[in-house]
């Protein structure tokens, strides 16, 4: 966690200092740190964030923080819905975690709404946000690898990729020849008869 916090903090250096009404798309900024590969989709109110996947798994990746924030001038009450889903490879929501996240005077304050990946969570939340506070949402990937964490705010998740075809079992292909097989010689015992 303590990662995340620091991620976040430096990811957030780089986002506007001016305040405006949540509303205004043009005060969100967008950032993903240390050379990950996430992205948006849309702007606020309505957006898909997605963490970092470009890690190298010959390095065993790298850390990456993929935030989406806007300072205020005025104290705001926001109010959203959400979905995460990861869709890491290892089973395992811990290695990109989402949530929002307030910075007072470089203190964050960080909520994570992730859990394990395979799954979906979702919900609602009201954040209500000082003046001079800085408000955003975040993605972080411990890796960078294996498949990134994805975080929807007032908007639906796509559905998942389908998964890989099913390779027949050994025992399974065994006995697809051996039906083929018998259908096969009971067509040639069917037309030695009948010539």
């Amino acid at each position: 966690m303590q990662k995340i916090l620091r991620a976040a903090t430096l990811a957030l250096g780089t986002c506007a200092l001016a305040g405006f009404s949540p509303s205004s798309s043009a005060a969100w900024t967008f950032t993903a740190d240390n050379g990950g590969d996430g992205s948006i989709s849309g702007t606020y109110p309505q957006f898909i964030l997605t963490g970092s996947n470009n890690g190298d798994p010959s390095t065993k990746g790298f850390e990456s923080t993929t935030s989406y924030t806007q300072s205020f001038a005025n104290a705001e009450t926001i109010s959203f819905t959400w979905q995460y889903a990861s869709l890491d490879s290892s089973g395992l929501g811990t290695y990109d975690p989402a949530g929002w996240l307030v910075i007072d005077n470089g203190t964050v304050v960080s909520t994570q709404l992730s859990i394990d990946a395979g799954t979906t969570s979702s919900g609602t939340a009201t954040v209500s946000v000082a003046a001079g506070e800085t408000f955003g949402f975040y993605v972080y990937s411990a890796d960078s690898l294996a498949g990134p964490g994805v975080l929807a705010i007032n908007e639906s998740l796509p559905p998942p990729p389908p998964p890989p075809p099913a390779i027949p079992e050994p025992q399974n292909a065994a006995l697809m020849l051996a039906g083929l097989a018998a259908l096969f010689a009971a067509v040639r015992a069917g037309a030695t008869r009948r010539g």
